[in-house]
Order: C-alpha cells, then sequence, then structure tokens
C-alpha cells in the first residue's frame, strides 16, 4: 500500500469516462463519450443550497472520423444530467470542433476552441480523452486490413514523439522505420 493510499477515507466523489468506437465503413468511425459524475454525499453550493446526493452530470459526445490524417467530420453533444438546465446552452460548442485533424498539438487546439464562455469544463475534459482514444479506434478499424505501402510512412509519422515508446530517437521507432523501408524492397 503508497503512503497516499492509506491516507484515503470516504469516498465522496466519483467521475466515469467511457469511450467506445464503432465502425461506419473501412475509412470511418464514431467515436462516443460518456462523463458521469455522481456525487456520494449531500453538498452546500456556494449560495449556501442544499444538493443531495447523486448523479450531477450525465454528458454524451459523439464525433465522426475518417480521413488522413483523421479528422473530426461531424460532432454531436448531448447533456441528459446537469446540475443546472443553463449547463445544455453549451451543447453545440463541440460543433467548433468539425474540420479539425486529431495530430499532435490536437489537445491544446481544442482547448482553445472549447473553453470559453460558450463551452463546457465537462464536454472539454471529456473531448480532450476522447481524442487519443479516436486515434486507437481509427487505428483499430483501419488495422482489419493491411496497411497500403504508401500509408505506412504516414501512419508512423502519425504517432512519431507522441510518447516515450515512440519516440523519433528511440529504439522501437527506429526499428519499426527499418522494417517499413524492408518492406518498400
Amino acid at each position: 500500500m503508497t503512503s497516499l493510499e492509506k491516507l484515503k477515507g470516504e469516498q465522496v466523489h466519483t467521475r466515469s469516462i467511457r469511450i467506445e468506437t464503432y465502425s461506419v465503413d473501412e475509412e470511418r468511425v464514431i467515436v462516443e463519450g460518456t462523463l458521469e459524475d455522481t456525487r456520494l454525499q449531500p453538498i452546500y453550493t456556494i449560495a449556501k443550497q442544499r444538493r443531495d446526493a447523486g448523479k450531477v452530470h450525465g454528458m454524451v459526445v459523439r464525433l465522426l472520423l475518417g480521413g488522413m490524417p483523421t479528422e473530426i467530420l461531424d460532432a454531436e453533444a448531448e447533456m441528459p444530467t446537469v446540475p443546472l438546465d443553463a449547463c445544455r446552452q453549451a451543447i453545440d460548442s463541440v460543433k467548433g470542433l468539425i474540420g479539425m485533424p486529431i495530430v499532435y498539438g490536437f489537445t491544446k487546439a481544442a482547448k482553445d476552441r472549447m473553453i470559453s464562455t460558450e463551452g463546457c469544463n465537462h464536454l472539454t475534459g471529456l473531448m480532450l480523452t476522447m481524442g487519443s482514444v479516436a486515434v486507437q479506434g481509427m487505428a483499430a478499424n483501419r488495422g482489419k486490413t493491411p496497411p497500403p505501402p504508401e500509408a505506412r510512412e504516414m501512419m508512423l509519422e502519425y504517432v512519431k514523439d507522441t510518447c516515450c515508446v515512440w519516440r523519433e530517437e528511440g529504439e522501437h521507432y527506429k526499428k519499426t522505420l527499418e522494417e517499413i523501408r524492408n518492406l518498400k524492397k
């Protein structure tokens, strides 16, 4: 048991994020993300209003993705559970992501577009998680068949420097690049 684990007391809040990818066709997928916040005890708001325990946020975002590099072709959101009806004004903020490629820099660009007085911090948080999952979902959909030779180096470029394993100077990246180039021979 770690030192911080020993300090844990009563659980007071949970957030669950679930992201699933569905094939549309060989080149497109729908990525669906859900976010649920549950308060496990009653609280008092800033204005001293008592709020019961229970579900606070329930949100769904769906993205239609396609292209190379992967791009957001369409986006929609639902907010079945919100603390205030006014929260639903932010639903259309996801439309601002249409046309955005999911490449290096996506997180910053998505934040720049979504974090505003027109947006919602919770939808933004869900979207940021969905970005990395979208890459995995597209790869799973495209990976049903071997990639065409002309796409292999482009695919490697797509993951270059995205983590410690895929860093350009790393062993795995170099080995994969060599394997791709050997396939061309």
